[in-house]
């Protein structure tokens, strides 16, 4: 993926996808969405500390505001309930 940038995660899926000749991504893309809810319901605090402390002071700031606002939609949207999540 270095080599096209700035790609999103699922963005870059579908396209390697439809890549390897799949034409219907569905079901490849609904497995990999229970996967990831899956992975997001049992994050520890310990876990996404990690993923936002290994960043610079100012992202640090923008990135736990924005990852608040993915928990909200997390909780909302997936129903997904995480206490550590509510720590960002």
């Amino acid at each position: 993926m270095a080599g096209k940038g700035k790609v999103h995660f699922l963005t870059a899926y579908i396209e390697f996808l439809l890549d390897e000749g799949i034409k219907s991504e569905e079901y490849y893309l609904g497995d990999a969405s229970r996967f990831l809810r899956f992975l997001l319901a049992r994050v520890e605090e310990g876990d996404i500390k990690a993923f936002v402390e290994h960043t610079s002071p100012s992202y640090q700031k923008r990135l736990r505001q924005s990852l608040r606002k993915f928990y909200v939609f997390a909780q909302k949207e997936l129903k997904i309930t995480n206490t550590a999540l509510e720590q960002v």
